[in-house]
């Protein structure tokens, strides 16, 4: 038998994080399966665009109250039947989804139970990191699982109006559920709870909530800037992401091209994720790349705004997408420096739920913030200013030197 040592040397872990990857990338794609294509699917469900654009906001809805059951679950159970039970749930009702037809409420319930299933993988990063991997190549395991969720969002936004053009409506439903039960399968069958010796870092969330006072960050002033800054730029996303194809579409693109736009942020995420972490790490200025990130922000926000090709629209979408994704990591690391001794994932939990409220707020407060022709245009222009706002923020940051 191996022991822990040898296993976390092992391929093996590899192969864990590919399908824990895979898990992610299909409750992604799921949750954002119907905004690249809204208009398709209030035809299909002959329902307005709000009911259809809260299938994807339940998802944030539910995430508040779950990630405190999703704690409990993963300290007394462990990773393999946490985070097995969150991928056949997501699998199973992803791919009943097919079978709902057009019954909307219906569908509704599938897209809440599979909203319920994401905290138990979402919740779990850290603990496959701490568990499987040795400390060198932590940050890496951990950065490809946020990396795979970027992914299955641009995958989702990319694929879906293509798959509806090629297969229709039903069949795109159909192949994601096969997708994400066959994932949420295999993944049960290959899962382990950890090596079989006992990791020099074991995380749980029972160490997570028990450690670290909450009280040092109430009283916080640079934690509190950074939750002001997380809940604008998550919320302004999710907002921008759930309402693609109603941004675009006044302005003459079609769905595909929505679809489009919206991987190509998601792409200019991931490589701007990638390209600031690692210069965060090397000049540890984080402060500083906050501000060049938000920067670059307000002006894509600008040039968006009153952006009408999809030439315009696909560059400014990739530094939008570049700036207000790749800000994330480095916020999440700022974080960490300026609350200790307060555990690390204790600030970073609460500025993921922040960002999840953000959402909501955002996606319900803007529905329907319009010029009278339907454009966009007036949710935007705020967006550029609250991303100013940001900001100016930004400057009463200071790096925290440690060590």
């Amino acid at each position: 038998m191996m022991t822990g040592k040898k296993l976390q040397s092992s391929l093996y872990r590899w192969v864990i994080l590919i399908f824990f990857m895979l898990v992610n990338i299909s409750s992604q794609i799921l949750w954002i399966s119907y905004a690249p294509v809204t208009s398709n699917a209030v035809a299909y469900f002959n329902v307005s665009e709000s009911e259809i654009l809260f299938l994807s906001t339940i998802f944030m809805i539910i995430y508040i109250p779950v990630t405190f059951i999703t704690s409990w679950f993963i300290n007394k159970y462990g990773f393999k039947k946490v985070v097995g039970f969150g991928a056949v749930t997501n699998g199973v009702f992803g791919f009943l989804r097919f079978f709902a037809g057009q019954n909307y409420y219906l569908i509704l319930f599938f897209q809440v139970m599979i909203a319920i299933s994401q905290p138990f993988f979402l919740n779990s990063v850290t603990l496959l990191s701490a568990n499987w991997f040795p400390e060198s190549e932590r940050t890496t395991a951990t950065g490809l699982s946020v990396i795979s969720q970027l992914l299955g969002i641009a995958l989702g936004m990319v694929l879906t109006p293509i798959l509806v053009v090629i297969f229709n409506f039903e069949g795109m439903i159909l192949i994601y559920g096969l997708f994400s039960l066959i994932v949420g399968i295999l993944f049960v069958i290959i899962a382990k709870n950890k090596p079989p010796t006992k990791s020099p870092i074991e995380v749980t969330n029972k160490n997570i909530m028990i450690k670290g006072s909450l009280k040092p960050l109430l009283f916080n002033r640079l934690f509190w800037i950074v939750i002001i800054i997380f809940f604008v730029g998550v919320g302004a996303f999710n907002m921008v992401s759930t309402y693609i194809e109603l941004i675009v579409a006044p302005r003459g693109l079609t769905s595909i091209e929505a679809g489009n736009l919206g991987g190509i942020m998601l792409l200019g995420g991931m490589v701007g994720a990638i390209i600031m972490s690692i210069i965060s790490d090397k000049l540890r200025k984080r402060s500083l790349l906050i501000k060049i990130s938000l920067f670059a922000t307000i002006i894509a926000f600008f040039a968006i705004s009153y952006a009408n090709t999809a030439v315009l629209l696909y560059s400014f979408g990739f530094v939008l997408g570049f700036s207000l994704l790749s800000i994330g990591p480095v916020l999440l690391e700022y974080a960490v420096e300026i609350t200790v001794p307060v555990l690390e994932t204790t600030s970073n939990g609460i500025l993921m739920m922040v960002g999840a409220v953000g959402g909501i707020v955002f996606i319900m407060g803007f529905e329907g913030f319009t010029t009278p022709t339907g454009d966009y245009l007036p949710t935007l222009i705020v967006l550029s200013i609250l991303s100013l706002v940001t900001f100016i923020l930004s400057f009463f940051l200071k790096d925290i030197k440690r060590g």
